[in-house]
């Protein structure tokens, strides 16, 4: 069944105790990251994820919170043996600067590289990202300061829809990304230009028909600031809403 890890669940500027947003997609078969901060080797094998069966990167747009960690991700990989292709999946303008990244720390003359295989994600609703046998995956294009997507993983053996809604104001392009998820993750650092509320969060996940709510991607600091945000989203959905714990897991 495929499950997804939740690896940091902060947004930009992290509180002491939580990490920078970004998680791992596990399958029967394979494993992929959506973006990448902190340390993600470390998250990974903490979290009992196989690097092995760790096969792709989604990059949900360049902000640096969102993709400082792909240069220990790629050194990690390759000093742990990795001889198979590595595949990055992001909006045009992302994979570029993705690749100047690593351009600019030389990895190309690191001895026996494994391949990385770069994927535009054009920016269109419901297209496709990836279909492996575990899940099919789908973006379309929020509003931010940044190309950015959000993505809709359906589930090949179970039938069951998660969606991640980042960085992004409120579009009608995400209801029919998120509609009827199982789960739906959704950033919620505040009503900022190009980002959402809770409140903005909880109305799609109503409008949506999503049986779950996670709140992402948010800056909360002690239990007051916590409460209130569950609070701002509990007005708007009536369905069980939570704020998101590294370490999660959610089944779907």
């Amino acid at each position: 069944m495929p499950r997804l890890i939740i690896l940091g669940a902060a947004a930009a500027l992290p509180e002491a105790d939580r990490e920078n947003t970004f998680m791992a997609l596990v399958g029967d078969q394979a494993a992929i990251l959506i973006d990448c901060a902190g340390t993600p080797i470390q998250r990974l094998r903490r979290t009992g994820v196989d690097l092995a069966r760790l096969d792709g990167l989604i990059v949900t747009h360049h902000h640096p919170d969102h993709v400082y960690g792909v240069p220990m991700l790629f050194l990690g990989l390759w000093l742990s043996g990795r001889r198979s292709p590595f595949h990055v999946f992001a909006p045009p303008r992302t994979l570029r600067a993705v690749e100047a990244i690593m351009d600019a720390l030389e990895w190309k003359a690191w001895p026996g590289l494994f391949p990385v295989e770069f994927h535009e994600v054009p920016l269109a609703e419901g297209v496709t990202v990836l279909d492996w046998p575990d899940f099919r995956v789908l973006a379309s294009p929020g509003v931010h300061m940044l190309p950015v997507i959000s993505v809709r993983v359906e589930a090949k053996k179970t039938g069951g829809v998660l969606a991640y809604c980042c960085d992004t104001e409120p579009t009608p392009a995400l209801k029919p990304l998120a509609w009827q998820a199982d789960v739906l993750l959704h950033e919620s650092v505040g009503p900022y230009p190009g980002h959402s509320s809770a409140a903005q969060a909880a109305a799609l996940a109503a409008e949506a028909g999503a049986k779950r709510l996670v709140l992402v991607h948010f800056k909360a600091e002690g239990p007051e600031s916590q409460t209130a945000l569950l609070q701002e989203a509990r007005a708007l959905f009536s369905g069980p809403i939570e704020l998101a714990l590294e370490g999660a897991v959610y089944d779907f």
